[in-house]
């Protein structure tokens, strides 16, 4: 691709309307330019992405792929309305914005995320931006380039369009090789939070509540936190996760020395055309060894009361919350079996058209989704208070919405498990199980072992120091 394939004079037009916005208006404007362009190796971009820019954000899922780096203009938000209030300052923005280019306005705009709960953290509660640069590629290949600069209302020099430009040919310009695995770690040290022995007796004691009627289902989370000499090479661990977890959501928010990596296998909402896609996925088990073994442990998940209780709690949730804004939804009588690598889950397909598309926004959706069952508990408000109580760490992203949204306010969000928050040279991985009535203290323990190997083996850290763990003090 050559720079000159980049519409340099068209941005330059869409930033002089903008101009005349932000006079007129007398507060900032957004110009963008959207066109279409050749395709490119998304992982071949990880490595120039991370290199060029301190505010990243990557999705590439079996639906979408998204790369962007820096910003144009941030939307953060505190609270409980925290979704609305990214929502409200979005319309105001987009109220003055000028946009031009043949490319789609159904491509992402907005990209982020949210923290698990609203409660301060190193990452914001609320954190959504236009990128300064922004490229998608749909599954059959067709690939979109959005340039994005703020318009001070101010006079300004107009080399903002020229600089983004620049940057945006130099970025794919450098799209290279795909990152190889990092070379195993060594002199990392672990530590887990809560002990092997304190997650049991919090299993337990969890499953005593169940029993005397507090909650149905809670959902609790460990962490290990792994402190390395040598830092992580971010690059290294995406294009890790792209090629062992096929059909997860591999994403990454880096912003503000940061950065939240992970592959998750749980879509929250898609919205597109007026039609909502969610789904229900909860219980685990792990592969087998061989086929064989592998078959009858895909058939006991399927016949196992305690997995079916815990995927029917997430499901009706779920439809429940399609059924308030939705004027037809359908969901399977029976759950399926989603393969991952090293774990399977129960997997239910949950699709609604909306009542009313010309208003809905995805965020609206993500706000009544969030925090399903899954991740959370139910009923929600009984198992998130014992959650809050019972856990000794602040879930920070881990189990949030991450995601985009386009000018049409349709976009798709996942949730945040499977996942980790690296600042220099500690990463703290998390994962969490479902406790429901009959849950055992042991097989849960192993669970959370079995969630934590993805992110383990990403990360290089060998084998002979993932065990035995140190215990949080």
């Amino acid at each position: 691709m050559h720079v000159a394939d980049i519409d340099l004079p068209g941005f330059l037009e869409v930033h002089a309307k903008a101009t005349i916005e932000a006079r007129n208006n007398a507060c900032p404007a957004l110009a963008t330019w959207r066109q279409e362009i050749p395709p490119v190796d998304p992982a071949g971009l990880l490595r120039p992405l991370f290199e060029r820019s301190t505010r990243t954000f990557v999705w590439m899922s079996p639906h979408s792929t998204v790369m962007a780096m820096g910003s144009a203009t941030d939307f953060t938000h505190t609270g409980h309305d925290r979704f609305a209030g990214i929502r409200r300052g979005w319309e105001r923005a987009a109220g003055t914005a000028v946009s031009g280019g043949p490319g789609p306005r159904a491509m992402p705009s907005l990209v982020g995320g949210f923290a698990f709960a609203p409660r301060p953290g190193p990452l914001p509660e609320a954190l959504m931006w236009v990128p300064r640069v922004l490229i998608s590629q749909d599954p059959d290949g067709t690939t979109s380039l959005a340039l994005s600069v703020s318009v001070d209302p101010r006079p300004t020099t107009t080399d903002g369009p020229a600089r983004t430009v620049a940057d945006a040919f130099a970025l794919i310009s450098s799209a290279g090789i795909r990152p190889c695995p990092s070379p195993l770690l060594q002199g990392t040290t672990t530590v887990e939070v809560p002990s092997a022995s304190e997650w049991k007796a919090l299993v337990a004691h969890t499953t005593e509540q169940i029993a005397r009627g507090r909650f149905d289902k809670a959902v609790l989370a460990r962490q290990l936190r792994i402190t390395s000499p040598w830092g992580y090479d971010l690059a290294s661990v995406l294009g890790s996760l792209r090629d062992t977890q096929p059909g997860s959501t591999v994403f990454a928010v880096a912003a503000y020395g940061h950065a939240f990596v992970g592959a998750t296998p749980e879509r929250l909402v898609g919205l597109r055309g007026g039609r909502a896609e969610s789904m229900s996925l909860a219980a685990s088990m792990p592969r087998g060894a061989t086929p064989a073994e592998d078959a009858c442990l895909r058939a006991a998940l399927l016949q196992d009361d305690k997995s079916r209780r815990e995927q029917r709690i997430v499901t009706a949730t779920l439809r429940h919350a399609f059924d308030q804004v939705c004027r037809t939804v359908t969901v399977p009588d029976e759950p399926h079996v989603l393969d991952l690598p090293n774990l399977r889950h129960l997997h239910t397909r949950i699709v609604g058209e909306l009542a009313d598309p010309e208003t809905a926004s995805v965020l609206d959706l993500v706000e009544r989704l969030h925090p399903s069952p899954a991740v959370g508990g139910h009923p929600r408000q009984a198992a998130l208070e014992w959650v809050r109580d019972a856990e000794p760490f602040d879930r920070g992203w881990y189990a949030g919405p991450v995601g985009w949204m386009n000018d049409e306010q349709e976009g798709e969000f996942a949730v945040a498990i499977r996942s980790a928050h690296v600042q220099d040279e500690t990463a703290t991985l998390y994962a969490g199980c479902g406790i429901v009535a009959g849950s055992d203290p042991e097989a849960e323990l192993e669970e959370t072992r079995l969630k934590f190997r993805p992110m383990l083996n990403a990360l290089a850290i060998p084998l002979s120091e993932r065990a035995p763990y140190r215990q949080s003090r």
